[in-house]
């Protein structure tokens, strides 16, 4: 028996594969002149949105009300990343509403997008080694807010990178009671655009600062108590429209393959186990650990779910954590007209390759910060000047 998060997350699943929301989008922080040695510049785009229905291919749908979007956009070579969060909710399903991330990657074959979508809706909590019956579910939705910040492009040599952070606020620990329990989650992406492939380093980081936790009788764990955080993520594959995601060719435990003809030639996506080590942090040093992950079986639906687990953290000791994924594209060669930011571009995609891996250390960025105002109107697009 699902619970209601997890029917909940179902419905926004399908709804974000068969429902795009229109991008209106806005260019930011493009250098100009690259030389001639160095690969060009991905194309990006920032987009906060407020109250608009969602649609299909440019046509409205009644299926899908967005609350709030805020959202990055890159496209480099043939192939197009959105990175967003959204607070969304469907008039047809009694209004259900929720917050979630997203990573899709949109590729155009024969004159049909696909979308591989990475889906995360609900952080849980393992405290004092319970049996896993006694989780704590912590659904995106209870926070009170999210923000994207990002920084300008900048070269590492001839490869153009730059970096986005999506911050989740004051999630709340328990669905009810226990308001005064909270934590951050701050979904860090350092985005690196080579020539036939695009690095989307994606470090989940915990702020454990405001979090309380509770015995089932209401008092407070004793401080030295161990517990576990996990994120699960959904994968699929879909394309928009067409009624639910599609069922993969082949299924191991590291992998998703489906194999697409195009011209003869098979179209595979894949997504390689993470590794499982992850940081601790408290107040006076970092200590790496040893987590733990799985990928369930590919469900009637088609959708696979992954999940990360980080154990050994301490009670009132471990102030944050941080582990660090990668979605690896490999994309045809980038050619500087990929890159100019032509909306009708389009993406011929033969071999696509998504893995999450292991990757390197955290660089420090300046970011350009984008904060809701006060009073902010809306259902307009608010973008800042750096």
């Amino acid at each position: 028996m699902r619970s209601s998060a997890q029917k909940s997350a179902i419905i926004f699943t399908v709804v974000g594969l068969l429902v795009i929301g229109s991008l209106n989008l806005i260019p930011f922080a493009r250098a100009d002149g690259s030389s001639p040695e160095k690969v060009p510049e991905p194309l990006v785009f920032e987009v906060h949105k407020y109250n608009l229905w969602g649609d299909v291919n440019g046509v409205p749908t009644h299926d899908l009300f967005i609350n709030e979007r805020w959202s990055i956009e890159v496209r480099h070579g043939d192939v197009m990343t959105l990175i967003m969060a959204r607070n969304i909710s469907q008039p047809s399903q009694n209004n259900i509403s929720g917050v979630d991330y997203t990573n899709n990657i949109h590729y155009n074959i024969n004159g049909t997008l696909y979308i591989a979508q990475f889906m995360i809706t609900e952080p849980s909590f393992n405290i004092a080694n319970q049996t896993m019956d006694k989780t704590i579910q912590s659904p995106l939705s209870t926070c009170t807010g999210f923000k994207l910040e990002y920084s300008p492009i900048r070269y590492d040599g001839t490869v153009p990178t730059f970096d986005c952070n999506i911050t989740f606020e004051d999630i709340r620990v328990y669905q009810s009671g226990y308001p005064d329990s909270t934590f951050d989650l701050t979904l860090i992406h350092h985005i690196r655009a080579d020539w036939n492939q695009t690095d989307d380093k994606i470090e989940a980081q915990f702020d454990f600062t405001n979090t309380r936790f509770y015995q089932s009788n209401g008092t407070e764990f004793d401080a030295g108590v161990p517990f576990t955080a996990e994120l699960r993520y959904m994968m699929a594959l879909g394309i928009p429209g067409s009624g639910g995601p599609i069922i993969p060719t082949s299924h191991t435990n590291a992998t998703l393959k489906y194999d697409i003809t195009y011209n003869g030639a098979p179209l595979t996506i894949s997504r390689l186990q993470m590794k499982d080590s992850f940081t601790i942090y408290n107040g006076t040093d970092a200590r790496t650990s040893v987590g733990y992950s799985s990928m369930s079986p590919v469900q009637n639906d088609g959708r696979v779910y992954v999940t990360h687990g980080f154990p050994n953290m301490t009670y009132k000791d471990t102030q944050s954590m941080k582990s660090d994924p990668e979605i690896t594209v490999f994309h045809d060669r980038v050619t500087e007209s990929d890159n100019q930011g032509n909306q009708g571009i389009q993406w011929g995609m033969v071999v696509a390759v998504i893995a999450i891996v292991a990757a390197g250390a955290v660089s420090a960025v300046v970011f350009m910060r984008k904060r809701k105002k006060k009073g902010e109107a809306k259902g307009e697009n608010k973008p800042k000047k750096p």
